[in-house]
């Protein structure tokens, strides 16, 4: 007979130890390396205080994938949703969180204790791709791995791949843009940079990619070059909300002159979006 006024999330730490894909809770560290090694996104809620009768005590854990899905449980019912709620914001800003809940009224349980849980979101490494391998890339690429960007440049000429400054970045495409750019899937922690040599090839790549969903997409340009390629590209039926997230002229206006200028006024912005202190 179970206890009076006691529901069944109240309950769960007299459960048998949950499995997690054949391994015992306390690997759920592995899990989340397995996770991240597979390219996907999630977020690792800790109960890290408890007061009173709540379902799970200090140290339980959930890992909370970024589609919603969960692996464990912190305590089911409305409890588990809200927590599944605040690991989603947190993957999706970027920040880690501790939130605090009483398991009364407004969660539909009737435990009555407290219990705050740390949330930290695993993201995988930004991603920085850059169209164009010049001079202002020989001083980015190096600047923004030293960021812990995972940096890739593409280039349809192989000798420009080689020169100076990048040829320690591990991932080096030597093949058309716009190709690339047309293939390219869409990512929300990508940040894309336009740098190729001519107008045409700019607008071709920026073509391709604008439209898909990354965290940024800048290019390099006068003021006159870039609304003409946007008038162009609205010629062609693209959308104007598509167009409004183009950074360009790309970077923070810094007054920069040299490739090695435009290139911190480029990793700045980036930076800035990153942080939440800029918008397009």
């Amino acid at each position: 007979m179970e206890p009076e006024g006691k529901d069944f999330a109240c309950r769960i730490p007299r459960l048998k130890s949950l499995v997690w894909k054949g391994t015992e809770m306390e690997d759920i560290y592995r899990t989340l390396v397995e996770i991240k090694d597979q390219g996907k996104r999630s977020a690792l809620a800790v109960v890290v205080r408890t007061k009173g009768s709540t379902p799970r005590k200090t140290g339980a854990k959930m890992i909370v994938m970024e589609d919603g899905g969960i692996l464990g449980t912190l305590g089911g019912g409305g409890l588990e949703k809200k927590i599944i709620q605040e690991s989603l914001e947190a993957l999706k800003e970027g920040k880690a969180k501790l939130t605090s809940f009483t398991l009364e009224g407004s969660l539909d349980m009737m435990c009555g204790g407290e219990i705050d849980v740390y949330i930290e979101p695993i993201n995988q490494p930004e991603k920085l791709i850059i169209f164009g391998a010049g001079h202002i890339t020989n001083a980015l690429a190096p600047l923004m791995r030293s960021l812990d960007f995972r940096v890739t440049v593409v280039d349809d000429n192989p000798e420009k791949l080689q020169e100076n400054g990048i040829t320690d970045i591990e991932d080096l495409y030597s093949e058309d843009m716009e190709s690339y750019a047309e293939r390219l899937s869409p990512e929300s922690n990508a940040y894309i940079i336009i740098l190729t040599r001519g107008f045409s090839k700019d607008k071709a790549v920026l073509e391709h990619l604008i439209a898909k969903d990354f965290r940024y997409v800048g290019m390099v340009g006068s003021g006159r070059k870039i609304s003409t390629i946007r008038e162009d590209l609205i010629s062609k039926g693209m959308k104007k909300e598509h167009l409004s997230k183009l950074h360009a002229p790309i970077g923070l206006d810094i007054g920069a002159e040299t490739p090695e200028e435009i290139a911190v006024s480029i990793a700045a912005e980036i930076i800035s979006v990153k942080r939440g202190k800029r918008g397009n």
